[in-house]
Protein backbone atom coordinates (compact mmCIF):
# COMPACT_ATOMS: atom_id res chain seq x y z
CA UNK A 1 0.00 0.00 0.00
CA UNK A 2 1.24 3.08 -1.20
CA UNK A 3 1.03 6.02 1.57
CA UNK A 4 0.57 8.68 -1.12
CA UNK A 5 -2.68 6.92 -1.03
CA UNK A 6 -3.48 7.77 2.47
CA UNK A 7 -3.40 12.09 1.55
CA UNK A 8 -6.82 11.67 -0.23
CA UNK A 9 -8.44 10.30 2.77
CA UNK A 10 -7.91 13.18 4.75
CA UNK A 11 -8.76 15.60 2.09
CA UNK A 12 -12.38 17.67 2.50
CA UNK A 13 -15.03 19.00 0.21
CA UNK A 14 -15.78 22.62 0.31
CA UNK A 15 -19.31 21.95 1.53
CA UNK A 16 -18.25 19.70 4.16
CA UNK A 17 -20.22 19.67 7.12
CA UNK A 18 -19.50 18.04 10.60
CA UNK A 19 -22.42 15.10 9.82
CA UNK A 20 -19.84 14.36 6.94
CA UNK A 21 -17.54 12.72 9.41
CA UNK A 22 -19.18 11.08 11.74
CA UNK A 23 -20.36 11.04 15.07
CA UNK A 24 -18.42 8.77 17.05
CA UNK A 25 -19.57 6.99 20.69
CA UNK A 26 -16.78 5.83 22.96
CA UNK A 27 -17.22 3.71 25.19
CA UNK A 28 -14.75 3.52 27.90
CA UNK A 29 -13.26 4.34 31.11
CA UNK A 30 -14.12 3.27 35.04
CA UNK A 31 -13.35 4.91 38.60
CA UNK A 32 -9.74 4.14 38.42
CA UNK A 33 -9.44 4.13 34.95
CA UNK A 34 -10.86 7.27 33.43
CA UNK A 35 -8.06 8.37 31.33
CA UNK A 36 -8.21 5.23 29.03
CA UNK A 37 -11.30 6.73 27.44
CA UNK A 38 -10.63 10.32 28.11
CA UNK A 39 -7.47 9.29 25.47
CA UNK A 40 -9.34 7.66 23.40
CA UNK A 41 -12.33 10.55 23.03
CA UNK A 42 -10.10 12.96 22.44
CA UNK A 43 -7.91 11.33 19.86
CA UNK A 44 -11.02 10.93 17.60
CA UNK A 45 -12.26 14.78 18.13
CA UNK A 46 -8.74 15.69 17.25
CA UNK A 47 -8.37 13.30 14.22
CA UNK A 48 -11.41 14.71 12.65
CA UNK A 49 -14.60 13.37 13.37
CA UNK A 50 -17.29 15.59 13.63
CA UNK A 51 -18.90 14.57 16.77
CA UNK A 52 -17.71 12.66 19.71
CA UNK A 53 -19.67 11.74 22.54
CA UNK A 54 -17.79 9.74 25.87
CA UNK A 55 -20.17 6.94 27.56
CA UNK A 56 -18.85 6.24 31.05
CA UNK A 57 -19.77 4.97 34.69
CA UNK A 58 -21.08 8.08 36.61
CA UNK A 59 -18.38 7.59 39.36
CA UNK A 60 -15.57 8.96 36.57
CA UNK A 61 -17.24 12.07 36.01
CA UNK A 62 -14.67 14.19 37.99
CA UNK A 63 -11.53 12.32 36.56
CA UNK A 64 -13.49 12.88 33.39
CA UNK A 65 -13.83 16.21 33.57
CA UNK A 66 -10.57 16.76 34.75
CA UNK A 67 -9.20 16.53 31.14
CA UNK A 68 -11.46 16.03 28.58
CA UNK A 69 -11.72 18.49 25.59
CA UNK A 70 -14.51 20.82 25.48
CA UNK A 71 -16.11 19.91 22.32
CA UNK A 72 -16.87 16.18 23.75
CA UNK A 73 -19.99 15.34 24.95
CA UNK A 74 -20.74 13.08 27.74
CA UNK A 75 -23.06 10.82 28.36
CA UNK A 76 -23.26 9.45 32.02
CA UNK A 77 -24.03 6.09 32.73
CA UNK A 78 -25.66 4.68 35.23
CA UNK A 79 -24.24 2.24 38.43
CA UNK A 80 -25.14 0.11 41.06
CA UNK A 81 -23.20 -1.47 43.54
CA UNK A 82 -20.09 -0.11 41.39
CA UNK A 83 -21.36 -1.90 38.37
CA UNK A 84 -23.08 -0.89 35.39
CA UNK A 85 -27.01 -1.77 35.44
CA UNK A 86 -29.09 -2.40 32.44
CA UNK A 87 -30.45 0.65 32.30
CA UNK A 88 -26.76 1.60 31.30
CA UNK A 89 -27.05 -0.81 28.32
CA UNK A 90 -30.06 0.25 27.09
CA UNK A 91 -29.15 3.66 27.33
CA UNK A 92 -26.27 3.11 24.92
CA UNK A 93 -28.21 0.85 22.43
CA UNK A 94 -30.72 3.80 22.26
CA UNK A 95 -28.08 6.33 21.70
CA UNK A 96 -26.65 4.55 18.72
CA UNK A 97 -29.99 4.63 17.48
CA UNK A 98 -31.52 7.57 18.18
CA UNK A 99 -28.13 10.01 16.96
CA UNK A 100 -27.24 7.74 14.20
CA UNK A 101 -23.40 6.62 15.71
CA UNK A 102 -21.42 5.83 12.59
CA UNK A 103 -18.60 4.59 14.62
CA UNK A 104 -18.55 2.61 18.22
CA UNK A 105 -14.78 2.77 20.18
CA UNK A 106 -14.93 0.15 22.96
CA UNK A 107 -12.82 -0.99 25.73
CA UNK A 108 -10.72 1.19 26.54
CA UNK A 109 -9.85 1.28 30.44
CA UNK A 110 -13.26 -0.06 31.13
CA UNK A 111 -11.74 -2.87 33.82
CA UNK A 112 -12.44 -6.14 34.17
CA UNK A 113 -15.07 -6.03 36.50
CA UNK A 114 -17.28 -4.64 33.82
CA UNK A 115 -16.09 -7.78 31.62
CA UNK A 116 -19.63 -9.42 31.21
CA UNK A 117 -21.12 -6.23 31.04
CA UNK A 118 -18.59 -5.25 28.00
CA UNK A 119 -18.88 -8.61 25.96
CA UNK A 120 -22.44 -8.05 26.06
CA UNK A 121 -22.86 -5.06 25.22
CA UNK A 122 -20.21 -5.89 22.01
CA UNK A 123 -22.24 -8.55 20.74
CA UNK A 124 -25.48 -6.81 20.78
CA UNK A 125 -24.04 -3.69 18.62
CA UNK A 126 -22.35 -6.05 16.52
CA UNK A 127 -25.62 -8.20 15.69
CA UNK A 128 -28.22 -5.42 15.39
CA UNK A 129 -25.93 -2.44 14.00
CA UNK A 130 -24.33 -1.95 10.52
CA UNK A 131 -21.74 0.48 11.96
CA UNK A 132 -18.17 0.49 12.36
CA UNK A 133 -16.77 -1.10 15.29
CA UNK A 134 -13.41 -1.04 16.98
CA UNK A 135 -12.50 -2.92 20.12
CA UNK A 136 -9.32 -2.51 21.85
CA UNK A 137 -8.21 -3.54 25.70
CA UNK A 138 -10.72 -4.52 28.41
CA UNK A 139 -13.26 -4.82 25.22
CA UNK A 140 -11.03 -8.10 24.16
CA UNK A 141 -10.04 -9.63 27.65
CA UNK A 142 -13.94 -9.65 27.65
CA UNK A 143 -13.99 -11.67 24.76
CA UNK A 144 -11.52 -14.09 26.17
CA UNK A 145 -11.45 -17.93 25.70
CA UNK A 146 -14.48 -16.96 23.68
CA UNK A 147 -13.00 -18.60 20.19
CA UNK A 148 -13.62 -21.46 19.12
CA UNK A 149 -11.29 -23.43 16.54
CA UNK A 150 -9.80 -19.28 16.37
CA UNK A 151 -13.08 -18.32 15.24
CA UNK A 152 -15.45 -15.91 17.26
CA UNK A 153 -18.82 -17.02 16.05
CA UNK A 154 -20.36 -13.70 16.88
CA UNK A 155 -18.00 -11.75 14.69
CA UNK A 156 -18.39 -14.59 11.47
CA UNK A 157 -22.13 -13.13 11.74
CA UNK A 158 -21.95 -9.82 12.41
CA UNK A 159 -23.88 -6.73 11.09
CA UNK A 160 -20.74 -4.44 11.88
CA UNK A 161 -17.58 -3.85 10.40
CA UNK A 162 -15.49 -4.88 13.40
CA UNK A 163 -12.01 -3.80 14.07
CA UNK A 164 -9.80 -5.11 16.41
CA UNK A 165 -6.64 -3.49 17.85
CA UNK A 166 -4.82 -6.53 20.11
CA UNK A 167 -1.33 -6.15 21.59
CA UNK A 168 0.40 -9.30 21.33
CA UNK A 169 -0.98 -10.99 24.55
CA UNK A 170 -4.55 -9.37 23.84
CA UNK A 171 -4.03 -11.27 20.38
CA UNK A 172 -3.20 -14.69 21.95
CA UNK A 173 -6.04 -14.88 24.65
CA UNK A 174 -8.76 -13.94 21.41
CA UNK A 175 -7.60 -15.82 18.81
CA UNK A 176 -6.18 -18.77 20.73
CA UNK A 177 -2.77 -18.26 18.51
CA UNK A 178 0.66 -18.69 20.16
CA UNK A 179 2.39 -15.49 19.42
CA UNK A 180 5.49 -15.48 18.31
CA UNK A 181 7.59 -12.52 17.48
CA UNK A 182 8.50 -13.25 13.72
CA UNK A 183 8.09 -10.66 11.26
CA UNK A 184 6.20 -13.17 8.78
CA UNK A 185 4.59 -15.19 11.35
CA UNK A 186 2.91 -11.89 12.65
CA UNK A 187 1.95 -11.34 8.83
CA UNK A 188 0.17 -15.00 8.66
CA UNK A 189 -1.36 -15.35 11.90
CA UNK A 190 -3.18 -11.77 11.49
CA UNK A 191 -4.20 -12.37 8.07
CA UNK A 192 -5.61 -15.60 8.92
CA UNK A 193 -7.29 -14.70 11.86
CA UNK A 194 -8.84 -11.71 10.37
CA UNK A 195 -9.87 -13.97 7.26
CA UNK A 196 -11.83 -16.68 9.58
CA UNK A 197 -13.81 -13.75 11.51
CA UNK A 198 -14.81 -11.30 8.57
CA UNK A 199 -12.84 -8.55 10.74
CA UNK A 200 -9.59 -5.90 10.03
CA UNK A 201 -7.29 -7.13 12.56
CA UNK A 202 -4.45 -4.42 14.05
CA UNK A 203 -1.69 -6.50 15.44
CA UNK A 204 0.03 -4.11 17.48
CA UNK A 205 3.93 -3.74 17.79
CA UNK A 206 7.40 -3.07 16.20
CA UNK A 207 5.87 -3.01 12.26
CA UNK A 208 2.44 -3.24 13.64
CA UNK A 209 0.01 -5.77 11.12
CA UNK A 210 -2.87 -4.93 9.16
CA UNK A 211 -5.22 -7.63 7.65
CA UNK A 212 -8.42 -7.64 6.77
CA UNK A 213 -8.15 -11.32 5.64
CA UNK A 214 -7.08 -10.89 2.40
CA UNK A 215 -4.01 -8.19 2.29
CA UNK A 216 -1.72 -6.64 4.61
CA UNK A 217 -0.30 -3.65 5.26
CA UNK A 218 2.87 -3.13 7.45
CA UNK A 219 3.40 -0.09 8.89
CA UNK A 220 6.63 1.81 9.07
CA UNK A 221 6.42 4.32 11.43
CA UNK A 222 6.48 4.69 15.41
CA UNK A 223 9.04 4.31 18.18
CA UNK A 224 10.10 2.32 21.40
CA UNK A 225 8.69 5.28 23.21
CA UNK A 226 5.39 4.69 22.41
CA UNK A 227 5.76 2.11 24.69
CA UNK A 228 3.45 3.47 27.10
CA UNK A 229 -0.02 3.87 28.89
CA UNK A 230 -2.57 4.96 26.84
CA UNK A 231 -0.92 4.95 23.37
CA UNK A 232 -3.34 2.13 22.69
CA UNK A 233 -6.42 4.44 23.70
CA UNK A 234 -5.35 6.91 21.19
CA UNK A 235 -4.32 4.51 17.98
CA UNK A 236 -8.36 3.35 19.20
CA UNK A 237 -9.39 6.66 19.02
CA UNK A 238 -7.98 7.32 15.62
CA UNK A 239 -8.64 4.64 13.76
CA UNK A 240 -12.63 5.50 15.00
CA UNK A 241 -12.76 8.46 13.56
CA UNK A 242 -10.45 7.52 9.87
CA UNK A 243 -12.81 5.11 9.32
CA UNK A 244 -15.59 7.71 9.28
CA UNK A 245 -14.28 8.99 5.76
CA UNK A 246 -15.78 8.62 2.53
CA UNK A 247 -12.91 6.62 1.40
CA UNK A 248 -14.56 3.18 0.53
CA UNK A 249 -11.44 0.77 1.22
CA UNK A 250 -11.58 0.27 5.35
CA UNK A 251 -8.10 -1.21 5.26
CA UNK A 252 -6.89 1.82 3.56
CA UNK A 253 -8.56 3.67 6.09
CA UNK A 254 -7.86 1.88 8.77
CA UNK A 255 -3.86 1.57 7.72
CA UNK A 256 -3.41 5.40 7.83
CA UNK A 257 -4.82 5.29 11.05
CA UNK A 258 -2.22 3.57 12.21
CA UNK A 259 0.50 4.97 10.37
CA UNK A 260 -0.69 8.62 11.55
CA UNK A 261 -0.33 7.31 15.06
CA UNK A 262 3.49 6.23 14.08
CA UNK A 263 4.09 9.37 12.79
CA UNK A 264 2.78 11.55 15.51
CA UNK A 265 4.51 9.35 18.07
CA UNK A 266 7.34 10.12 16.20
CA UNK A 267 7.29 13.78 16.34
CA UNK A 268 6.15 13.47 19.99
CA UNK A 269 9.64 11.56 20.52
CA UNK A 270 11.62 14.04 18.43
CA UNK A 271 10.07 17.00 20.93
CA UNK A 272 10.12 15.10 24.12
CA UNK A 273 12.67 12.28 23.78
CA UNK A 274 10.96 8.64 23.59
CA UNK A 275 11.78 8.12 27.23
CA UNK A 276 9.69 11.24 28.23
CA UNK A 277 7.28 11.34 25.81
CA UNK A 278 3.64 10.32 26.82
CA UNK A 279 0.70 9.51 24.85
CA UNK A 280 -1.19 12.56 25.18
CA UNK A 281 1.85 13.90 23.40
CA UNK A 282 1.10 12.01 20.81
CA UNK A 283 -2.37 13.55 20.25
CA UNK A 284 -0.38 16.87 20.58
CA UNK A 285 1.66 15.70 17.68
CA UNK A 286 -1.71 14.75 15.45
CA UNK A 287 -1.81 17.86 13.54
CA UNK A 288 1.41 17.79 12.47
CA UNK A 289 1.05 14.52 11.35
CA UNK A 290 -1.70 14.94 9.17
CA UNK A 291 -0.29 18.18 7.48
CA UNK A 292 2.93 15.83 6.70
CA UNK A 293 0.66 13.62 4.62
CA UNK A 294 -1.56 16.20 2.89
CA UNK A 295 1.59 17.56 1.55
CA UNK A 296 2.92 14.65 0.18
CA UNK A 297 3.23 15.06 -3.35
CA UNK A 298 1.14 12.36 -5.58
Amino acid sequence: MNIKDFKKIFNRDKTSYKNDFGHILVVAGSYNMPGAGVLCANAAITSGAGLVTFAFPQSAYTGVCANIKSEIMLLPLEEKNNSLTENAHNKILDFIKERKISTIAVGCGTGLKEKIFIRNLIFEIIKNFDIFVTIDADGLNSLEKIQKNHTIKEFKNSKAKIIITPHPKEFERISGYEYKNDKNYRKEITKTFAENNNIICVLKGHKTVVSDGKDIYVNNTGNPGMATAGSGDVLTGIISAVVCNKEKNLLKKVSAAVYMHGLAGDFAAEEKTQTCMTASDIILNLPKAVKEVEELKS
